[in-house]
């Protein structure tokens, strides 16, 4: 069973909005991982993906990969509650490029004579703003609702929905190796 709930949980990360797939997991190390057999997938309060449809792709995702990892979606007494939440923050990144000749210093064929003269450089900034946005998947056991685990990824937010889903694909392999390091126990 903990195969299963590291492959399905990273499945839910799939749908996550794609910077350079940055990926984290934590989980309780003390929880008994092989006894979850059933969840039941949660909105809550910070469920908050501004878009309808890819709130429901990101639901779906979840929700598939844990039946696929062989639990058993229930709508009460669960082993485990799933839910997300997105954060997403503006960021701007700012390109100097120079362009232009520098002065000159040298020697001309042996005879000790040097010379110098004045160059011309000209630069342009540019800035570039995007999108930043983490998606945090949450896994709770269901008796005392206490978080067992928990994986993030942080990515530049694509405008294509599509190059979204690819770039979360990405970080779905990046969570599945931290998850399968943690069931061989090797850790993260």
């Amino acid at each position: 069973m903990k195969k299963a709930l590291g492959i399905i949980i990273v499945l839910g990360l799939a749908a996550t909005p794609a910077l350079a797939q940055k990926v984290n997991i934590d989980y309780a190390h003390d929880y008994d991982f092989d006894s979850i057999e059933t969840f039941q997938y949660v909105d809550t309060d910070d469920t908050n993906y501004e878009s309808p449809m890819m709130h429901d792709r990101i639901v779906a995702m979840i929700t598939d990969g844990l039946k696929d990892g062989g639990l058993t979606e229930v709508t009460e007494n669960p082993d485990i509650y799933v839910t997300y939440h997105v954060a997403t923050e503006g960021r701007t990144s700012y390109t100097t490029t120079s362009f232009g000749y520098g002065g000159y210093y040298g020697g001309w064929g042996g005879y000790g004579r040097y010379g110098y003269g004045p160059g011309m450089t000209t630069s342009q900034t540019t800035a570039r703003n995007y999108t930043e946005g983490t998606l945090i998947i949450d896994a709770y056991g269901g008796e005392e609702k206490k978080m067992i685990w928990q994986g993030t990824g942080t990515v530049t937010v694509k405008d294509n929905p599509e190059k979204r889903v690819k770039q979360l694909e990405k970080i779905l392999n990046k969570l599945s190796k931290k998850w399968k390091k943690i069931l061989a126990g090797k850790g993260k």
